[in-house]
């Protein structure tokens, strides 16, 4: 459904230049030329945003903003003025306005400025979202393993303060995004947004522009000025996804921001204050980095503040067919299949299965069955062909003593730790120079490929790399 757009002002030229440029951007726009009709419009229909004059024939521009606030308080309204009255815009912005623009206005700047809100919107309707789904059981943390209650009981403390910093650890896949919007949601903060930036997806300027936002003009293509996630967040919770990933520089000025809860936009000479909880959450070594010189202590520190280890799959196999179950119920619903549980071949398979991936695997795993599979129940042939090797070779052999293993951990078969003298720091450097060497030479020193197959982000190979001194090799 596209965004409405309602433009009220009395000069037909304008009205006339605004509704060509903007429906060539795919918005549904009404004009009106007086107060009195715009406000009948709005008051039966609504609108999405509003670009409101704020001289107009009739009513003044000021007293209609008051009353379009008392009827839709969401609708964002952007004030126009041929005189470029401050004071004016000031009023206007403290009664509501979203923002206001000077006439005469550049076609391109309306344009930034209404994808700027439709943006805003966006996160609004996204936390609601997130809110009624919370609010219907979906996003629980399910589990009945001894840990999985530990890190109920530590989420519920972690939202008693809705100031303190939260560093969520463990591997891919085990939930540290979904432990953060618990946090949130169980705060009194629930109310106000929740951001979540992944620090490896987005780097360099155009991360620190993200996060703090940017001035008019701060670099080439900043042609307006540009709120970052922690104004978005402001009294609400950002969430750091992958932190151990955020470049030395950033570091810094995340550091600040959490010393003093203030920061500046780039391009900027005046501090913002903000109050933003701040979550981070990553699978890295942060302890190994600070040792390598590229984590700052100081920072690590801050955020060490309330730590929550999430454990892998392989290490709660008591809550495998508790999720397996709740994923089979969720898919068969949304693909309208009337599957009720897994055969007992299956259930085999699921419970010896190592899952690298973690949770997030099985829900996949669980989701691609519910597609494929035909009958009542999940059968092996509806799972990947890989995993069907699971299967227990026994038949007189009970799921339950089946001990869990992990193919892809071999212990060495000459047992290094009775050799004289042996260190364990050393050997498993050498492993890793080893790993490292000759996954490059595999690649032909394809960095991309050789991060992808060790399972590691560019900038963690290239700090191994610099490590163990294989630039030369």
């Amino acid at each position: 459904m596209p965004i409405e757009i309602l433009i009220v002002d009395d000069e037909e030229m304008i009205r006339w230049t605004l509704k060509e440029a903007l429906e060539s951007d795919g918005y549904k726009i009404h004009d009106f030329a007086t107060g009195e009709d715009f406000l009948r419009y709005f008051e039966e229909k609504g609108a999405d945003i509003v670009m409101l004059d704020i001289r107009l024939p009739d009513i003044n521009g000021l007293e209609i903003l008051s009353r379009i606030k008392k009827i839709d308080t969401g609708v964002s309204v952007i004030v126009m003025t041929a005189f470029a009255e401050v004071e004016t815009a000031v009023t206007a912005m403290k009664q509501g306005a979203y923002d206001y623009i000077a006439k005469p206005y550049n076609l391109a700047e309306v344009s930034l400025l209404i994808k700027k809100i439709v943006e805003t919107s966006l996160l609004k309707r996204q936390l609601r979202h997130f809110q009624e789904k919370e609010q219907q059981g979906f996003n629980q943390i399910l589990g009945e393993n001894v840990k999985i209650k530990m890190i109920k009981e530590h989420i519920l403390k972690a939202a008693q303060s809705d100031k303190t910093t939260v560093l969520i650890r463990g591997e891919s896949g085990t939930g540290k995004e979904l432990v953060a919007r618990q946090i949130h949601m169980l705060s009194n903060r629930r109310n106000k947004p929740f951001i979540d930036i992944n620090a490896a997806a987005v780097t360099g300027t155009l991360l620190e522009s993200e996060l703090f936002g940017h001035e008019k003009g701060a670099f080439t293509d900043a042609s307006h000025q540009k709120k970052g996630f922690f104004e978005l967040a402001d009294n609400g919770t950002l969430f750091f996804d992958e932190i151990g990933d955020l470049s030395p520089s950033l570091q810094a000025k995340l550091l600040r921001v959490l010393q003093e809860q203030r920061f500046r936009r780039v391009g900027g000479v005046t501090d913002i204050s903000v109050d933003v909880r701040i979550i981070a959450a990553t699978n890295a070594n942060l302890e190994k980095q600070m040792e390598a010189g590229i984590w700052r202590r100081d920072l690590f520190y801050r955020l060490n503040v309330f730590t929550i280890f999430l454990p892998p799959l392989c290490e709660r196999p008591d809550d495998i067919m508790l999720l397996a179950k709740f994923f089979l119920d969720k898919y068969s619903g949304e693909f309208v299949k009337n599957i009720n549980g897994f055969t007992p071949e299956t259930m085999e398979i699921l419970l010896r299965y190592p899952y690298p991936g973690n949770v997030r695997e099985l829900k996949n795993l669980i989701e691609r069955a519910t597609l494929l599979e035909t009958g009542g129940k999940i059968r092996p042939e509806s799972l990947p062909e890989e995993l069907r090797k699971y299967k227990q070779p026994s038949e007189n052999k009970k799921v339950a003593e089946i001990p869990p293993e992990n193919p892809l951990v071999k212990l060495p078969e000459n047992k290094p730790w009775k050799e004289p003298g042996f260190n364990l720091k050393n050997y498993v450097d050498q492993v890793e120079f080893d790993l490292v060497k000759n996954t490059l030479l595999d690649t032909d020193g394809n960095k991309g490929k050789a991060a992808k197959l060790l399972g590691l982000t560019r900038f963690s190979l290239r700090h191994l790399i610099k490590k163990h001194n294989l630039e030369k090799e």
